[in-house]
């Protein structure tokens, strides 16, 4: 698989972005996927950003099955000879729409068209269509401010997220942030991933786990990390920890795209006012997914059982926990102060 990154799609872009002869567009090649071509372009005469997709054969598309824009379009190109025997649909972002967000966009569904093409039985043009019709709908929904439940789920991405960009990572710990691209885990390291459960709840540690895939696929390892959270006045609000990791990364010249994972997660700077409860981090403990460990696996499952989410209680677990240092060491990182 491709190491796809927005700044990667976003330098194609800025190459393509000079108009010549009047032309309406221009392409460069990125990939192919099994007999998928891919390509990145410009639409002239305003030089808006697309993707192209195009799948072998002619056929008629019926506008009425592509998606219908919000902050993009989803239209079929004619009349390119580039693309004669294939038909090519592009996603074209819309001038209203966040240049960082599509690129992540782009980058998510090209990941996405590759994971397609490697499983069995699995339509690549449908599944196309069923990524970009996500992101229609995250496109389209009201964003309200996150719920109680939601920021602490955040402030704990952030807070390994922070863990991660202090090790020799560095700012590329923004890449492993997969959370928001709707990936099994929250993050993935390496070979591996970690998956983040946040509480600030007394009593049991209920984690639900959302996927059997979140505890159980080909990625090694993968850990469960637990942050137990308290209410302190002198702990982190969320604004705080977003104002820290802005500056980390406004230092490494990736902060816009960790603005827009930010908006990707429903973070929106206009309701931080109601983001001022501060917390401290009471417990932080990590578990090894492996056979020794409570949890659903494909394996164990009839084929029948397509999905399925569940609760684990933490507490209960009769499992050896480590650290978040012995943690990340685990992936081969090395744990130092940037």
């Amino acid at each position: 698989m491709n190491g796809w990154t927005e700044e990667g799609i976003a330098r194609a872009w800025r190459a393509l972005a000079r108009q010549e002869a009047g032309e309406d567009w221009r392409f460069v090649h990125l990939t192919k996927v099994g007999g998928v071509s891919i390509e990145a372009g410009c639409y002239f005469p305003l030089a808006r950003e697309a993707l192209i997709v195009s799948f072998p054969g002619s056929w008629p598309v019926n506008p009425a099955r592509l998606p219908e824009g919000k902050g993009f379009d989803v239209a079929r190109i004619e009349g390119q000879v580039v693309f004669a025997g294939q038909t090519p649909i592009a996603l074209v972002r819309r001038l209203e729409g966040s240049a960082e967000i599509f690129a992540i966009m782009v980058v998510d569904i090209l990941r996405s068209l590759e994971f397609a093409a490697s499983t069995e039985n699995r339509d690549v043009m449908e599944a196309f269509l069923e990524r970009v019709r996500e992101w229609q709908a995250f496109m389209a929904r009201t964003h309200r401010p996150l719920s109680p439940e939601a920021q602490v789920g955040l402030l704990g991405e952030l807070w390994m997220l922070r863990y991660l960009a202090e090790s020799s990572l560095g700012a590329g710990a923004l890449d492993c942030w997969q959370g928001p691209l709707r990936a099994a885990q929250d993050f993935q390291v390496r070979g591996g991933a970690i998956e983040v459960k946040s509480t600030v709840r007394v009593g049991s540690f209920l984690a639900r786990i959302n996927s059997i895939e979140q505890l159980d696929c080909d990625r090694a390892p993968i850990f469960l990390c637990a942050f137990r959270f308290e209410e302190s006045t002198d702990g982190t609000s969320l604004v705080d920890l977003v104002s820290v990791l802005r500056d980390r990364f406004a230092q490494a010249g990736v902060q816009r795209g960790f603005e827009a994972l930010l908006m990707v997660m429903g973070y929106l700077d206009e309701h931080a006012p109601l983001y001022g409860r501060t917390l401290t981090l009471k417990d932080a403990k990590g578990f090894l997914s492996n056979d020794d460990m409570p949890r659903l696996t494909r394996a164990a499952l009839p084929a029948a059982l397509r999905s399925a989410a569940y609760v684990l209680d933490l507490d209960a677990l009769q499992v050896p926990s480590v650290g978040i240092q012995d943690l990340i060491n685990a992936f081969g990182v090395r744990q130092h102060e940037s």
